[in-house]
């Protein structure tokens, strides 16, 4: 039973590396003024788009470092969510960040299984298996 977990922890960390690192690589193009400013004009982004790349940037780094990783998790969850907003709001296909938001959501469930012990019912010795999974 502990060699399933294990993969299912290593499977977590390789969805949420390519998450992770889909969204550094974005986001630093943004910080960096990389991203075509018609790109931006045609978003129709009142915000600088640099705020945007540093939000961006901030959930990549939180979601990978361990004590941060339910953070990240949901800020990464609240970028995606964004993203599908405004594609959709302009009449865009929105099929990779439905995507994306699905592989973040199931690389946490496979990392930090107690994240999502509030959905079952269980004992309370099971509860506080949960709290330390998600402390560990």
């Amino acid at each position: 039973m502990k060699a399933t977990r294990n993969w299912k922890r290593i499977g977590g960390w390789g969805l949420h590396g390519l998450v992770a690192g889909i969204m550094i690589l974005a986001g630093s193009a943004k910080v960096l003024g990389l991203f075509p400013p018609e790109q931006v004009e045609k978003l129709g982004l009142s915000l600088p788009i640099q705020v945007i790349g540093v939000g961006e940037l901030a959930s990549a780094i939180l979601l990978l470092i361990p004590r941060t990783s339910s953070l990240g998790l949901l800020l990464t969850s609240g970028f995606w969510g964004g993203a599908i907003c405004l594609h959709m709001s302009k009449g865009e296909p929105f099929v990779m960040q439905s995507a994306f938001l699905l592989i973040t959501w199931v690389g946490g469930y496979l990392r930090v299984p107690g994240a999502f012990g509030s959905f079952t019912a269980q004992s309370n010795q099971e509860h506080e298996h949960a709290v330390e999974a998600l402390t560990a």
